[in-house]
């Protein structure tokens, strides 16, 4: 049977809708894109960012255990942006482009010819031993690594300095981002895919990555699906206390929330309780098992509609950076969403890293 004959597309668009169907009808079945989020994998690193050598193999072995393909994350995003899949793909993804990712992830990478994706600030390659410099990113992605735009300087991008105008602060941010994909394309490391220094982002930076044509990844929590916002898209940080097998065994199962896409203003006020406001597709999910965690623990989730809640914490949020992560379980997986906020000190001034 000719591939382009009549009866052939027949076949083809019974396949497709008989896909969706069952995609409706049992939601854990349909691919979410989930993507992992490492910084150190090391001993002698600060444990708020780091990951053990032992503790990254018992990882990559629950991937494995678990029947999970690695793939590249251009590809992961794509797939999970666009269009519906039955198989378990997961990408990783390393943010600043520290040394041990090459002494310390890839030999366990590499042992399983795994792509992985490298954020790095184009102006701390090879500041020192600490940082992976231009030989290493070669190698790396001679063996199997995307180099992806981390900024130039690493900036906090929210932060409008003291005596800049708007116009200024923009004009430099719009700058970081350019001057490192220059940077790294006359180093043969050609990527659109951008990750947000700390993970903070607000309209007018998300607004010039869309401009610029890329692909942004925050470091909220979340899988990747159709409605996703493409500009900050959700990757699992896992460093610290954040590091436990069943945790990513969750994680690696994890749905993208079948909500309405909405951008929510992360930046909030002094003395007050954000409220967030989510609206599902799907009315049948049983939102009254939603649970919200954030400052103060469980947070009260109130029924607006059928279709809409709202989630709000126990108590103000604190100075920093925090989120709200929400779950709704179904079957023996978890449709996950997770929202940024920052706050600054009470006297206007932000606060240290």
């Amino acid at each position: 049977m000719c591939s382009g004959s009549p009866l052939a597309f027949y076949f083809l668009d019974f396949f497709k809708t008989l896909l969706l169907i069952v995609l409706f009808i049992f939601p854990s079945l349909s691919f979410s894109g989930v993507v992992l989020l490492y910084h150190h994998v090391a001993e002698d690193t600060p444990a708020l960012t780091s990951i053990t050598i032992a503790q990254f193999e018992r990882h990559l072995e629950t991937i494995e255990k678990n029947g999970y393909e690695v793939v590249p994350l251009e590809i992961l995003t794509q797939t999970s942006l666009k269009s519906f899949s039955l198989d378990k793909k997961v990408s990783i993804t390393f943010d600043d482009g520290y040394k041990n990712i090459l002494t310390n992830a890839l030999p366990l990478l590499k042992k399983r010819d795994w792509p992985f994706t490298i954020f790095v600030s184009t102006k701390f390659v090879g500041v020192s031993k600490s940082y992976l410099n231009w030989e290493d990113l070669n190698y790396l992605k001679q063996n199997g690594a995307t180099i992806g735009n981390h900024t130039h300087s690493h900036a906090h991008l929210v932060r409008r300095g003291a005596n800049e105008t708007d116009e200024e602060w923009l004009a430099r941010v719009e700058s970081e981002i350019i001057t490192a994909r220059e940077i790294l394309n006359a180093k043969g490391h050609k990527s659109q895919i951008f990750a947000y220094p700390y993970g903070e982002y607000n309209e007018k930076v998300r607004d010039i990555v869309r401009k610029l044509g890329m692909t942004g990844f925050g470091q909220q929590s979340g899988a990747i699906g159709p409605s996703s916002d493409p500009l900050i898209l959700p990757r699992f940080p896992l460093s610290g206390v954040y590091t436990g097998i069943d945790a990513l065994t969750d994680k690696l199962g994890s749905l993208a929330m079948p909500i309405e896409t909405r951008y929510q203003p992360p930046l909030v006020g002094d003395n007050v309780r954000p409220s967030l406001k989510l609206k599902f597709t799907d009315p049948m999910l049983g939102l009254e098992r939603v649970n919200c965690f954030g400052p103060g623990g469980l947070m009260e989730v109130g029924r607006i509609s059928d279709t809409e809640i709202s989630i709000k914490p126990k108590r103000e949020l604190p100075v920093g950076r925090s989120r709200y992560n929400c779950t709704l379980r179904h079957k023996d997986r978890y449709f996950w969403y997770s929202q940024l906020w920052m706050k600054k000190n009470s006297d206007g001034s932000w606060y240290k890293e």
